[in-house]
């Protein structure tokens, strides 16, 4: 009795782990890996986990194979024949198809059991046998210890938050005479399934302290295959993401370098510019206008003997020269034969100095340019 306890409460756990948001992870994750194997695996993993079916009819039981919830018939035998010999004509049959590790279903026909679709609130999915064993009597015309059931999710609705199953009941009488039937011909029955339209729906009626366990090293040992596959394929996967996140930083980095030199190249170019710039200011500046020195040289040698000078300011574009002179009228137009002056004009008029006798004077001239050759010397 404990025994069976202990059977109930694992396979509630197992329900409440397939139907809760691990389990639905967990059956779409295998889903996709399964996909992801090349062909002949798939097909290879399908032969494994095949089944074998036991359809009971009146005076006779059809044994089957079910391979991905296709049904395909083996044999078709008389339960009048005597069951040591039907038991070792059954085991050669199931070793010439390589089926006798394979677990053992009775198939109920649809039309024997009662089909009810059912909305519970979503919240139940959790603990949906349990809830199913209270909500029996009120869904069904049977109570929960009569009869024996299983469900499949049809739909979950979030926004009403509503769950829809459909719900597969049959009477325990009906069910325990077929397995002890077929115990008694020697098959252990790892469950009770439903054939519909020659396939089945992947149920177990069966409770799980009734089921036969039964070891099959192939399907353990393809089990274990794939889940190598899967973790070998895991870590390609990290180590792609890792190499990846690798590739892109070493990318960034020297993109980042680049970016460093290309931005010092733009700021040599900058200043070579800014440069070239400044030399041809002074190129033009030189080219528009004679230099200070060339104006004082041309000054010296444009006025006479009997002038000098006592203030000289060399502007951007005029000259200004203040002294005193013995002829004062003739400076405008020596000063307007300088090739580098022009249009000489006095400011003011000119006046005697008492002290000297000279004649004081104040001449502005506009700058003109550099010197020309062979007017240079004048």
């Amino acid at each position: 009795m404990a025994t069976n306890q202990v059977l109930q409460k694992l396979e509630e756990v197992r329900a409440r782990l397939r139907s809760g948001p691990v389990g639905k992870f967990f059956e779409w994750w295998i889903e996709e890996l399964r996909q992801a194997m090349p062909a002949k695996w798939q097909q290879k993993l399908i032969y494994a986990a095949r089944r074998v079916t036991i359809e009971l009819a009146a005076e006779r039981f059809r044994l089957g194979v079910d391979e991905d919830r296709g049904l395909s018939v083996l044999e078709e035998l008389p339960l009048s024949q005597d069951p040591g010999l039907q038991r070792q004509q059954i085991d050669d049959l199931l070793a010439q198809n390589d089926l006798q590790e394979a677990p053992q279903f009775m198939l109920l026909d649809s039309d024997s059991v009662l089909q009810k679709e059912v909305r519970l609130p979503l919240a139940a999915e959790a603990n949906l046998a349990q809830v199913l064993t209270f909500e029996m009597d009120r869904q069904t015309p049977f109570r929960a210890s009569s009869v024996y059931f299983d469900w499949q999710i049809l739909d979950r609705d979030s926004a009403s938050g509503q769950l829809q199953l459909m719900l597969y009941v049959t009477p325990r009488s009906a069910v325990d005479g077929k397995v002890e039937t077929l115990a008694g011909r020697g098959f252990s029955l790892a469950g009770v399934d439903i054939s519909q339209d020659s396939r089945t729906l992947g149920l177990n009626l069966l409770p799980a302290e009734r089921r036969t366990r039964q070891a099959n090293p192939r399907l353990r040992f393809n089990l274990a295959l794939g889940a190598a596959c899967a973790a070998l394929l895991a870590l390609v996967m990290v180590q792609s993401l890792y190499l990846r996140e690798h590739q892109v930083s070493a990318l960034t980095e020297a993109i980042e370098q680049v970016q460093g030199e290309a931005r010092e190249v733009m700021q040599t170019k900058q200043q070579i510019q800014d440069a070239s710039e400044a030399a041809g200011f002074l190129a033009r500046r030189r080219a528009e206008a004679p230099l200070a020195i060339a104006l004082l040289a041309d000054v010296t040698r444009t006025l006479p003997d009997d002038t000098y000078l006592e203030r000289l300011v060399i502007g951007q574009s005029n000259v200004q020269m203040q002294g005193k002179s013995q002829n004062a009228q003739q400076l405008i137009e020596r000063v307007n034969q300088s090739p580098l002056l022009d249009d000489a004009s006095f400011r003011g008029s000119t006046r005697l100095d008492a002290r000297t006798g000279l004649e004081v004077f104040e001449v502005n001239a506009q700058v003109t340019g550099e010197p020309v050759d062979g007017k240079e010397g004048g």
